[in-house]
């Protein structure tokens, strides 16, 4: 059964569970954007201010806490790659996502897996 409210998107998979690509991709960027002080543009303000190494840093951190308590650990593990590799997009959020996506059990569906 599929889920759908308020632009929320949720899938049951037999005992499993995922989420829509797009909902995670603006989780990320919400919990990227409070760390800024704001919104999409705000993170990128934030990566000039601190530099590369160090928004990483603290967005590794912040991305591998939210995927822990949505119940994906053994997604946690690429949280590093996927922020490297999202580091140089305007969408944040939308990248390490879509690399998460391409990382579990059920690649590249739309969905992260959990």
């Amino acid at each position: 059964m599929a889920l759908q409210a308020q632009g929320i998107e949720s899938q049951e998979i037999g005992l499993n569970w995922a989420i829509g690509v797009n909902f995670a991709a603006s989780a990320i960027n919400v919990a990227l954007g409070l760390i800024a002080g704001g919104g999409v543009g705000a993170i990128q303000a934030y990566i000039i201010s601190v530099g590369k190494k160090e928004a990483a840093r603290i967005f590794t951190a912040t991305v591998t806490s939210k995927l822990i308590a949505w119940g994906a650990p053994k997604l946690a593990v690429f949280v590093g790659t996927a922020v490297t590799f999202a580091m140089d997009y305007l969408d944040i959020g939308a990248k390490i996502a879509e690399y998460l996506d391409s990382r579990d059990s059920k690649p590249n569906n739309g969905w992260i897996d959990f």
